[in-house]
């Protein structure tokens, strides 16, 4: 596995219009690995060829997405990226080198239990789950049918049965002893529904909840709202990195397909929603590649590494 740049040392001989590109971020579900192909992590050859071409042209790739770090490290792998992902919809920003956060924005435990029984009082058949960096903790009504209970999913995830809490929330989270301590914060709240759909899931939680924390959507045919702390999307955290590097949001290009994308094709010089995202997706975005299916992202990286994207 290739060490990705701290940052270019060059001007990036990649361009887009009359701007260097530096910077190239992605999500990841839906957007380069299909839905069919979650279970296993399997990208497609192309996809991986052409985020490889990039990278070797001198270009910063950074995985921007929902998933939690105990899930990205194969993906990682896969596209040889060894260094800094962004997780959690940007509550945290983790060094896979040095397997340590470099900045996490979890939820306080008075904010989480507040909005756990908000959304609970708007339907009370909601089952919760909530991310931690040392665990998934999960009650049972919301584990099942969870990929995460499938032992074959977890071991190509990478993720250990220790990384797994089942139980209530209230006593996996230590709510009678105010909650886990500051240093293992809970980085999302995730909460599933089956008597509402997710467009009126999302619509009324966010009324509920919305002064508290930021409410946001990943799972296409899902009922599941993923809650993080105020201020949090991928955007912000995106924005932090790249100007780490020194990169700004003109010298960036995005892609995405979902609600929790929002932000982050809006950031980005030049933005790309798959032709299977969401609507919301679609909307912010500049433009609209092939599905994720069809290798969207690996066409339009090709356009650019062929200087024919203007």
């Amino acid at each position: 596995m290739t060490s990705q740049p701290s940052a270019p040392d060059t001007v990036s001989p990649l361009v887009l219009g009359s701007q260097p590109v530096k910077l190239v971020a992605t999500d990841v579900d839906g957007t380069i690995l299909s839905y069919a192909q979650t279970a296993t992590g399997e990208l497609s050859p192309r996809t991986v060829e052409a985020f490889r071409a990039v990278r070797e042209a001198g270009v910063v790739v950074v995985l921007v997405t929902g998933r939690p770090v105990r899930a990205l490290r194969r993906i990682s792998t896969a596209l040889e990226l060894l260094g800094p992902v962004i997780a959690s919809n940007g509550a945290v920003t983790y060094d896979l080198v040095a397997d340590s956060p470099i900045q996490a924005q979890g939820l306080t435990a008075d904010i989480l239990f507040e909005a756990k029984d908000l959304i609970r009082g708007l339907d009370p058949t909601v089952s919760f789950a909530a991310e931690t960096l040392a665990a998934l903790h999960m009650e049972e009504s919301f584990a099942r049918g969870s990929l995460w209970l499938d032992e074959k999913h977890r071991k190509a995830a990478g993720v250990s049965d220790d990384e797994i809490r089942l139980g209530p929330l209230d006593a996996t989270l230590k709510r009678a002893a105010g909650g886990l301590p500051d240093e293992v914060p809970a980085l999302k709240l995730l909460a599933k529904t089956h008597a509402m759909k997710a467009d009126a899931f999302i619509a009324e939680s966010q009324e509920r909840i919305g002064h508290l924390v930021t409410v946001t959507h990943s799972a296409p045919g899902v009922s599941l709202l993923e809650i993080s702390a105020k201020g949090v999307n991928k955007a912000q955290a995106l924005h932090r990195y790249a100007e780490s590097l020194g990169i700004g949001a003109q010298e960036s290009i995005a892609f995405g397909d979902m609600p929790n994308d929002v932000e982050m094709l809006q950031w980005a010089g030049t933005s790309w929603a798959v032709g299977s995202a969401h609507h919301m997706a679609r909307s912010a975005a500049d433009q609209v590649t092939e599905s994720c299916d069809d290798d969207g992202v690996a066409v339009v990286l090709e356009k650019l590494l062929e200087g024919e994207l203007t």
